[in-house]
């Protein structure tokens, strides 16, 4: 091929890409170091098979035996690479997914389905830069499926990314899918965790208006409003925590209504509750003995009226998850200071035995 002859004869360029080709489907062995980069992200000796057949298209007329010779080798390729991916990806040998699917990327760059299983093998093997960088290349062919948002999301927020750039690649996914409503509370749940409460409550009652039957929505709502009764608390802000704890109740209700069985909406629910009961209790231990004795029993009350409450949405995720050990230790504390506060002997008793 160094030959200036050679290097602009068709046939020569064919048959260095069959003779490359066969090297790289050979399982012999003794050929092994000629396919050393068949393992990078760009592979040298793939390119090189390819590239052979490419300048025997570009050297060779338009419906000439030998440039679909070499077009049908490319189309082999790629459908050996596609083929031995899925293969490998299928088995979880999740890296030599990554080559085969780099190798029908080679041979059909104008094709996304490579680009994407690269982005789906490197994602399971936990090589989330590569994953990312592979489903960054399938922007150039249009609109991203929700599979591979998923994806995107997933890996950028296992690879350590920061939480700005989490929220970055969930807005990128709303903005071709902005009513997918998975992206949204993905999207809610990053702006908790960003702080930005008043975003957050913005954008669930945005989408919760178009989609006022949407029960998951609706139990975002109450655990939104849950923390932002608490926030409101710790920074001062009594009347405020007071009115989002009015709405937070009305929302797990409404969901406790069409799901009692829940475990989490229950358990939380009373939790919520018992955290307003506190700030009776608090307020009446702190009391000088005047002034317990002028309305000390009043504030008691005002907690035992919410323990009351609290109450029977703890006793029922106590039955919700008979095999869960964590769970059960979590609600047997619970209901433990609930009984205790009440005087309820006999049932504190039971559950001291359990």
């Amino acid at each position: 091929m160094e030959d200036p002859t050679f290097a602009i004869n068709p046939r020569a360029w064919y048959t260095k890409g069959r003779v490359y080709h066969e090297i790289l489907k050979s399982k012999d062995p003794d050929l092994d170091n000629f396919k050393s980069d068949v393992s990078a992200f760009v592979s040298a000796f793939v390119s090189d098979v390819v590239d052979s057949y490419l300048k025997t298209k570009e050297l060779t007329s338009e419906g000439s035996n030998l440039k679909m010779l070499a077009d049908n080798q490319l189309k082999m390729l790629w459908a050996d690479g596609i083929n031995q991916g899925v293969t490998y990806y299928q088995s979880k040998d999740f890296v030599n997914a990554i080559d085969a699917f780099i190798i029908a990327k080679l041979a059909k760059p104008e094709d996304s389905t490579a680009y994407v299983y690269i982005g789906y093998s490197a994602q399971n093997a936990k090589d989330y830069k590569m994953a990312l960088a592979s489903f960054e290349e399938v922007k150039q062919f249009g609109t991203l499926s929700k599979s591979v948002h998923n994806s995107i999301i997933i890996c950028t927020q296992s690879g350590g990314s920061t939480l700005q750039a989490q929220l970055d690649v969930v807005e990128n996914a709303l903005f071709d899918y902005p009513e997918h409503i998975p992206y949204v509370m993905q999207e809610v749940n990053t702006l908790v965790k960003l702080g930005r409460f008043e975003e957050a409550e913005s954008r669930l009652s945005t989408v919760h208006n178009r989609n006022p039957n949407s029960y998951e929505l609706k139990l975002r709502q109450a655990d939104l409003y849950d923390r932002i009764f608490k926030q409101a608390f710790i920074q001062g802000k009594p009347a405020r925590s007071d009115s989002y704890f009015n709405l937070a109740s009305a929302k797990y209700e409404e969901f406790l209504n069409a799901f009692p069985n829940d475990f989490t909406a229950n358990y939380n629910y009373a939790v919520m509750i018992n955290e307003k009961a506190n700030r009776f209790y608090v307020q009446g231990n702190l009391m000088s003995k005047e002034e317990y004795e002028i309305n000390g029993t009043e504030i008691q009350e005002e907690g035992h009226t919410l323990t009351r409450k609290a109450l029977p949405y703890m006793e029922r995720a106590r039955t919700l998850r008979p095999f869960d050990e964590a769970a059960k230790v979590k609600v047997i504390a619970a209901l433990s200071v609930f009984y205790k506060r009440l005087k309820m002997d006999q049932e504190l008793a039971s559950i001291n035995n359990y």
